[in-house]
């Protein structure tokens, strides 16, 4: 047995997680639960892309996963400008989401149904996410979860127990429903609240009993009047809808297409992005809009990417879930660490020292 231990070689972190899978597998052992690599959930790399009908979505993709897949596809299509003989300066990435001081323009974005996929409650998911955001610097957003519970929504629940440092976003429910939780939000003293307009299609809902439903510009009006807190309209992704909730008097506009989990073959978001930001931007009033964008976001260098292409605030979400499960609030944190990092190294290689020198400039889309 000595003679075996001699001959063991380390081997490093990166090398475990591209092994882990095959150990597994082989040994029949649960998995030991590790800090997971920024990066690893890209569905080019790792094959958890595709829907397996009959058992929670979990992570994947709806269907095929075409549009999950869309998303990573959509941002593979720029690559930053590298540009170094200039005056050195260290990046100021710091900015502000309505009101409150946040350490760069990275949110983490409304996830639930964890519960379905592990051990873990949806409030304390939740919470894992927002306090994780939170001791980052930044700002949460808690999901919709289709599970029943029994007196206070578990987002809202979380949502208290980190002082209202979060936003809430639901699924678009009857009016009477959203309106009671975007006053309990109000109540907790929310950054900010919104629907996720793309939940209208949501299987998980109507099979728990809980319609959803499309919403008009004068629905979307009636929940922005509701209540003085800014209103978020996400799950954006055509002009004609960017331009409606706008009209509808959205404070904020979330470009996404729900991390390919709501359609499948639709967009990639950074294919559709520009188009709507340009549509926003000139319309009346669109200057006061906040746009935020999410999908296939997995580091800084993502990031930097979508801030280019127009967005004012990016959202991250398997990355954040995966930690947020498997280790808490640290794990969250970290993750945002990294991200914030990558950010920071790629302002300085293209000569970016503030959040507006972020523009089309940096980009260079590849040729097909």
């Amino acid at each position: 047995m000595t003679m075996l231990k001699d001959k063991l070689v380390q081997i490093s972190e990166e090398e475990y997680w591209q092994k882990a899978r095959a150990y597994t597998d082989f040994t029949e052992r649960k998995q030991e639960k590790r800090s997971i690599l920024v990066g690893v959930d890209n569905p080019q790399t790792v094959p958890e892309l595709r829907q397996e009908y009959g058992v929670p979505l979990g992570l994947r993709g709806i269907g095929q996963g075409l549009a999950y897949l869309a998303n990573f596809k959509a941002l593979a299509k720029y690559n930053l400008r590298k540009r170094l003989i200039t005056k050195h300066e260290d990046p100021v990435i710091e900015t502000a989401f309505f009101g409150k001081n946040i350490s760069m323009p990275v949110l983490g974005a409304p996830m639930s149904g964890m519960s379905y996929v592990s051990n873990m409650t949806e409030e304390d998911f939740a919470y894992n996410i927002l306090e994780g955001c939170k001791v980052a610097g930044t700002i949460g957003y808690t999901g919709n979860t289709s599970r029943d519970y029994e007196r206070v929504h578990p987002a809202i629940m979380a949502l208290k127990k980190v002082n209202g440092h979060g936003v809430n976003i639901f699924k678009p429910q009857s009016q009477e429903v959203l309106m009671e939780l975007i006053k309990q939000s109000e109540n907790e003293k929310a950054v900010a609240v919104g629907v996720d307009i793309d939940g209208a299609g949501s299987v998980n809902f109507a099979l728990a009993g809980k319609p959803v439903f499309r919403k008009t510009i004068d629905e979307l009006n009636e929940l922005k009047r509701s209540t003085s807190l800014p209103f978020i309209v996400k799950g954006v992704l055509c002009v004609e809808d960017a331009l409606a909730a706008a009209e509808a008097g959205a404070d904020a506009i979330g470009v996404s297409n729900h991390g390919g989990r709501v359609m499948d073959s639709n967009s990639g978001v950074a294919d559709v992005l520009p188009e709507i930001v340009k549509a926003i931007r000139e319309a009346d009033g669109g200057e006061r809009v906040v746009i935020t964008a999410d999908g296939g976001v997995r580091t800084g260098f993502d990031v930097v990417k979508m801030l280019a292409l127009g967005a004012d605030f990016v959202l991250v979400g398997r990355p954040l879930a995966r930690e947020a499960v498997s280790s808490g609030v640290e794990g969250v944190k970290r993750i945002l660490e990294y991200i914030k990092t990558d950010m920071r190294v790629a302002m300085m290689m293209t000569s970016c020292n503030t959040l507006e020198d972020i523009n089309e400039n940096i980009l260079v889309r590849e040729i097909s």
